[in-house]
């Protein structure tokens, strides 16, 4: 017997209610989420991140046939035992929302159980080959979860010694006389030291978030979407050197005051704006190249 629209629209509703309700159960945690986003430059997106989720689930669905198929409900053990641990975690904490040093803590351990709970919910109302088809989107949700504080700091010391690294071999490669310390160059008209803000670690979270749209969207292999993510390592290492190099070269070659200038405060948009170029030059090879392989293909059958 073949399925009315009701029975279609059956799960969707279902899911609608278990969302509705679990929001409200993580309503207080859901609130200092936004309040972060609106403060935070770290974690502005994560108010588009169920936009996206949502989207990239409705544009699955109609660019491909998914065959109806019984949900594996053994499957949504692991997200909501997933989602246990991080809520057990969460009570164990006694993380203070209202203390800026805890914040990102407690977020992180409530949050994840929130999506954990809906993943779970998800895999229990709809079939495997959804599922299957729409695994992206749906596990693209985990973004709405902040870093651990420690996991935020590791990310930020881990490109602040890469970007000093690289960025102290272009210094010396434009001929200004530099001894280093550490994260601390010395040259004749300044010091430097390169700190934590200069880690750039929002600029390489965003493109890290393009970069696996893009890759769903448009690419088909995933090791080519493996290449094309991890970019996004590289290309903010080079970005923050370049930003620092071309620092050192002001203040040595125009005027040491420029450390306080525009490109100093303001330069770090305009040259992630740059840095987007190699990131579309390796998506359109990439792409170009399936469609040769798709073609061919084609006519070999």
């Amino acid at each position: 017997m073949p399925a009315t629209t009701s029975d279609n629209k059956r799960p969707l509703f279902l899911l609608a209610a278990a969302v509705a309700v679990l929001s409200l159960l993580f309503l207080t945690p859901l609130q200092h989420l936004w309040l972060l986003a609106r403060s935070s430059d770290l974690y502005s997106h994560v108010i588009l991140i169920p936009f996206v989720s949502i989207y990239l689930a409705w544009d699955t669905s109609r660019l491909k046939t998914i065959e109806p198929s019984a949900p594996n409900r053994l499957l949504s053990i692991w997200p909501l035992t997933a989602g246990a641990i991080s809520l057990f975690a969460f009570f164990q904490s006694d993380a203070n929302p209202l203390d800026p040093d805890q914040i990102e803590n407690y977020l992180a351990y409530s949050i994840f159980a929130y999506v954990c709970f809906i993943i779970s919910t998800l895999f229990q109302l709809f079939g495997a080959k959804t599922i299957r088809a729409q695994i992206f989107p749906i596990l693209f949700l985990v973004l709405l979860t902040p870093f651990p504080a420690a996991v935020r700091e590791g990310i930020q010391i881990f490109f602040q010694h890469t970007s000093a690294e690289a960025a102290y071999w272009g210094i010396k490669l434009i001929g200004v006389p530099i001894y280093r310390e550490g994260l601390i160059f010395q040259m004749p008209t300044i010091n430097m030291e390169v700190a934590p803000q200069c880690s750039g670690i929002r600029s390489s979270l965003v493109l890290f978030i393009t970069s696996l749209v893009a890759s769903f969207l448009f690419l088909k292999s995933p090791w080519k979407r493996a290449i094309f993510v991890s970019l996004f390592i590289p290309i903010g290492i080079i970005r923050n050197a370049i930003r620092i190099t071309v620092l050192a070269w002001q203040c040595y070659y125009i005027d040491p005051a420029m450390i306080d200038g525009w490109f100093h405060k303001q330069g770090g948009q305009p040259l992630f704006a740059v840095t987007l170029i190699p990131v579309f030059i390796v998506l359109w090879l990439f792409r170009r190249s399936e469609r040769k392989s798709e073609e061919n293909n084609s006519h070999t059958r």
